[in-house]
């Protein structure tokens, strides 16, 4: 009697270890696509949340934006404490820390003034009521975002007795009588090499009103 062969051939074992081999690139592709698509979606949830941060805070602080007048020494007139710039923005505000235990908080109004500088985004807080809030320095500053790089800002001014009005870059608080009645922001921050644009935010502001007349 012959004894049958059970064992491989070459060209069989060739062809196992051939397809093996495809077998485990197709699996190593597939875990790279999955770790990428993980990782991918991690930055964008880190992203989001830094541009739902960013707009918060600024939005917050814009809604509570008062028309505060303050007598000038010299004359009779009234200086509106507002000041907007095409990439700053200052203003007397109703938005303050509850826990807060400076005098910027305990008085329930407070000088606010966001800007960028070398260091990045940055909030200055002031006393509302003290007459050197419009310098650029005292006061306490925190640096709210270090990858912010631009800081756009744009005035809804509506002039008295029309219903329509305008976007503009700057509001001159000499020239006005009132604050503007929206604030338009965008942001634009670096993030692991990659430049962010922020979606422009529109915040009303609904404390609106003429200065008291002096007799």
């Amino acid at each position: 009697m012959f004894r049958k062969n059970k064992g491989f051939t070459l060209i069989e074992l060739v062809i196992a270890l051939s397809l093996s081999a495809v077998i485990f690139v197709i699996l190593l592709s597939a875990m790279r696509l999955a770790y990428k698509s993980q990782e991918k979606g991690a930055e964008r949830i880190e992203i989001d949340q830094k541009i739902r941060v960013l707009g918060d805070r600024i939005t917050w602080l814009l809604r509570g934006a008062h028309p505060f007048f303050v007598k000038k020494t010299d004359d009779r007139e009234q200086k509106l404490y507002f000041e907007g710039e095409s990439d700053s923005v200052g203003f007397v505000t109703a938005s303050i820390d509850s826990y807060g235990k400076g005098p910027e908080d305990l008085a329930g109004l407070k000088w606010v003034s966001v800007f960028i500088d070398r260091e990045g985004l940055k909030m200055r807080e002031k006393v509302f009521f003290l007459e050197d809030v419009f310098d650029d320095d005292g006061g306490k500053v925190y640096l709210l975002d270090p990858g912010v790089k631009k800081l756009e800002f744009e005035y809804y001014d509506i002039p008295e007795d029309e219903t329509q009005g305008d976007w503009v870059s700057e509001w001159d608080s000499d020239e006005k009588e009132y604050i503007p009645s929206a604030v338009k922001f965008k942001i634009t921050f670096e993030h692991e090499e990659k430049t962010i644009v922020m979606p422009e935010i529109i915040v009303r502001i609904s404390a609106q009103r003429e200065p008291e007349k002096k007799p």
